[in-house]
């Protein structure tokens, strides 16, 4: 029984830097559909989903009857993925040698072998929130996190809508009277938007993997708000609590 998966590099890359942004370690739950993984921050701010299908693995020859869970500490997968150019090749290997499962990074001729934390001592999310979400639009990726960063030491901005009857627009804007900074996208809107406050370092961390790509938002009043995004077949989404 084993699993042999290689993943490009920098989308490896992308996928280790969101992980790390919510938490510092996780549960990696592999199974003949892909891998998926569900965090939350230590304050129960944020919480991050990857679904990795299998069709998104430059290889995937999956072995095993039944579904492998492994909880690792991701700094430690990290010392051999952010060694790697883009050219190189990272193969993520599962196996049983000795009925005790083993997780190990190929890479360059390099072994790795991950210790493996007990699961009954980690934090596990069984089901992702579901929430009747109050509206639903698209965004650009780009234009929010340059946002963030234009607002990085602010501590908070409020999300809300100008609704009018040619034309609507998303607002983001920070909570600093002497130099307020706005940003406002045209969109199509499907129900009512904020105004809503939240902690910019948190909405921040949680779309670190965030690229080029469009998100979708979806939101209510004075509640969290959740993005989703797509990279190479790869599903994101990110939950963040608002402030009150």
């Amino acid at each position: 029984m084993s699993l042999t998966a290689t993943l490009r590099v920098p989308l490896a890359k992308n996928i280790l830097r969101g992980f790390e942004a919510i938490n510092e370690e996780g549960i990696l739950c592999f199974s003949e559909e892909g891998l998926s993984v569900m965090l939350v921050d230590g304050n129960r701010y944020k919480m991050l989903r990857v679904i990795v299908p299998a069709e998104s693995f430059q290889n995937y020859d999956w072995q095993f009857s039944e579904p492998q869970e492994v909880g690792v500490i991701f700094a430690r997968m990290g010392a051999i993925i952010k060694t790697l150019t883009a050219k190189d090749e990272l193969t993520l290997a599962l196996d049983k040698p000795a009925d005790n499962l083993r997780f190990r990074l190929l890479a360059n001729g390099i072994s790795q072998t991950v210790k493996l934390l007990r699961l009954d001592l980690m934090n596990r999310i069984n089901s992702w929130p579901q929430r009747d979400w109050e509206y639903h639009t698209t965004i650009p990726g780009k234009n929010v996190k340059d946002f963030l960063r234009t607002v990085e030491k602010t501590v908070s901005f409020t999300l809300s809508a100008e609704v009018a009857s040619e034309e609507s627009h998303i607002v983001f804007q920070s909570n600093s009277q002497d130099e307020p900074v706005i940003w406002k996208h045209p969109v199509e809107l499907s129900g009512e938007v904020g105004p809503t406050l939240f902690t910019t370092t948190e909405v921040a961390s949680s779309l670190t993997a965030v690229g080029k790509n469009d998100i979708d938002i979806r939101g209510a009043v004075k509640a969290p708000v959740e993005f989703d995004w797509n990279i190479e077949g790869c599903q994101f989404t990110a939950l963040i609590a608002n402030r009150s």
